[in-house]
């Protein structure tokens, strides 16, 4: 039996990433040990797109790029995330989030227990943006190359 060979990809975050994020504001929403995905998920709804980051993931697709969308949203909520994708006609062929069993788990082990699940799924990033600093560097101990779009100390 053979494998089929992965299918290479460019990976996107969303929060501060395609969707402004205001971390003084929002951050104690979900970085704390106790998450409030209601309230943050109620603010997020509307959160305005950074239109670089949309335009450089549009110009991908457009090139032929598979695009996958990894966010350390929970799976519950990826209704939400999908509808706010296709409001801002955001183009993707995948999409990862937190595992139910993942919320206490901080982002860049979400982040790396997406990354196995993409592998296993078939696809092989070679290019990740991504916003969060502790995220970035987690994508790149897993050897990846790993664009900051915005300042993400916190």
């Amino acid at each position: 039996m053979t494998q089929a060979t992965p299918i290479p990809c460019v990976v996107f975050d969303v929060d501060g990433t395609l969707a402004e994020f205001d971390a003084d504001r929002l951050g104690h929403l979900v970085h704390g040990v106790e998450k409030h995905w209601d309230e943050f998920h109620h603010a997020m709804a509307d959160a305005a797109l950074i239109a670089p980051i949309a335009k450089l993931m549009r110009r991908l697709k457009e090139s032929g790029e598979t695009i996958v969308i990894c966010s350390g949203r929970p799976k519950g909520w990826a209704e939400h995330t999908i509808a706010w994708l296709h409001k801002h006609d955001l183009p993707f062929d995948g999409i990862y989030l937190r595992a139910m069993d993942q919320d206490s788990a901080s982002d860049p082990e979400v982040k790396r227990s997406a990354l196995n699940e993409m592998k296993a799924d078939g696809f092989k990033p070679w290019l990740v943006i991504d916003d969060r600093t502790s995220v970035v560097e987690a994508w790149r101990n897993e050897g990846l190359v790993c664009l900051q779009c915005a300042p993400g100390d916190f």
